[in-house]
């Protein structure tokens, strides 16, 4: 469990990041310019940046 939460404390998923026009970049209020899969002490989770892939019901 431990290890899920972990993967999900990236900046793309940060509610102190705002996404820049360069791919896979985005931009923190507290480091700057940071890749997408960067991670800080700064995180706060924004759950309306993640998404949430549909479940497929095929039984």
């Amino acid at each position: 469990m431990a290890k899920q939460n972990d993967e999900l404390r990236i900046c793309a998923y940060c509610e102190n990041s705002i996404p820049s026009t360069l791919p896979d970049e985005f931009i923190c209020r507290k480091k700057g310019v940071v890749s997408a899969t960067a991670k800080c002490r700064a995180f706060v989770y924004d759950p309306q940046k993640r998404c949430v892939r549909p479940r497929n019901n095929n039984e």
